[in-house]
């Protein structure tokens, strides 16, 4: 019997990492029947592109023509730790093209008080292609995208309340405008001739900053300082938590996330996964659809700010575990009461404001990743 493949089929077609492969002959043993290898055989293999859970109940009570098999034993789903070491095995056997492009839209979510509902704002679009060879252009387009309802019952109540174009809603402390209108795309394309030029400027800018650290912002790391990492795991754990600032290891998946829309390799992607299955608190939510209805697996770390919970995720896709996005989902809100200012933060920025009539589950932050992976077709606008 081909094991590994029986594995696969049980777990949604991941690689066999060892906790993977652990897991997978876990499930074999506890519901396979008693019946024939050849039975076994011609049965899996018919059930060979039927879902997990489905392939199991039907491996468990068909038999050949006799009663159906008594035992029932429920599938345990996969835990975080195997989904992420499974997602590493996936990103290091992802093959690298002429081009990284990605298509990302982040967005703030506000709350409107007429109507009662929620809506991404802010909503700042970027679609770029990087080329892997300096022989080859780079492209960046980018637009300001119109808001829109976060989910159906927040359009339902949209449409209730008039179906308005224009919102005021609260940020910083502060009223603004959000406009459903969405702006004309920005296109610049840098030529191989513009790139080494700015490659150049960086490296002096670099030298600079050497002489006199103080008066430069925090340096972001080379390419080369990137690649590094992926075979220095304790070197990369340390710049996500700094990077991670006052979140910590909670928001580690969403610097996690914000890390690998930059050009990355298999085996530093790989290595970013890894990093993150060691870290504590990291759970599994399970299967879910991202804001755009999308399938997705969801990973979440709980943190608290400013008297607010929130659950910090990643989003993945079941099937090939490239990440879809990140967001801050809301689990229980301060009602907007004040809270005292952290240390070197100005009051507007420190206290409960933001999360005022929002109710649990409710998306304060969110990047969706439309496109994420290493490409060999060229923009073609």
């Amino acid at each position: 019997m081909d094991e590994i493949r029986m594995i696969r089929s049980l777990l949604g077609e991941a690689p066999p990492s060892d906790e993977v492969v652990a897991e997978g002959r876990r499930r074999l043993a506890a519901h396979a029947p008693a019946r024939s290898a050849r039975t076994r055989r011609r049965l899996w293999g018919g059930l060979a592109l039927v879902g997990a859970a489905t392939a199991v109940a039907v491996a468990i009570g068909l038999t050949g023509g006799g009663p159906p098999a008594t035992r029932r034993t429920e599938v345990r789903p996969l835990t975080a730790r195997q989904i992420l070491l499974t997602a590493a095995d996936k990103a290091a056997s992802t093959p690298v093209g002429r081009y990284w492009h990605t298509h990302v839209i982040s967005s703030e979510g506000y709350h409107v008080d007429r109507g009662d509902y929620m809506i991404f704002g802010a909503r700042h679009e970027i679609d770029q292609w990087i080329a892997r060879s300096d022989k080859d252009p780079d492209v960046f387009r980018s637009r300001f995208a119109g808001a829109v309802p976060q989910t159906a019952a927040d359009r339902a109540a949209w449409k209730k309340a008039g179906s308005p174009s224009t919102w005021r809603v609260l940020s910083n402390g502060q009223t603004i405008r959000q406009s459903a209108r969405s702006h004309a795309w920005d296109l610049v394309r840098m030529t191989p001739a513009q790139k080494r030029g700015e490659r150049r400027l960086e490296a002096k800018m670099a030298a600079r900053c050497a002489k006199k650290p103080q008066a430069c912002p925090p340096a972001q790391p080379t390419d080369a300082q990137r690649e590094a990492m992926a075979r220095d795991p304790e070197a990369l754990k340390r710049y996500l938590l700094k990077a991670a600032g006052g979140g910590g290891s909670s928001y580690l998946l969403s610097v996690a996330g914000r890390f690998l829309l930059d050009p990355s390799s298999p085996q530093l992607r790989a290595a970013v996964f890894r990093v993150l299955a060691d870290v504590p608190g990291v759970r599994s939510l399970g299967a879910s659809r991202d804001s755009l209805g999308r399938p997705a697996t969801v990973l979440a770390g709980r943190m608290t700010q400013n008297g607010n919970v929130y659950d910090s995720e990643l989003l993945l896709d079941p099937v090939t575990y490239v990440p879809l996005g990140t967001q801050m989902v809301l689990v229980h809100g301060n009602g907007g009461r004040t809270v005292p200012p952290s240390p070197g933060m100005p009051p507007a920025q420190s206290g409960g404001l933001e999360t005022k009539g929002m109710k649990p589950g409710a998306i304060t932050h969110s990047e969706i990743y439309l496109t994420m992976g290493w490409t060999n077709t060229a923009y073609g606008g």
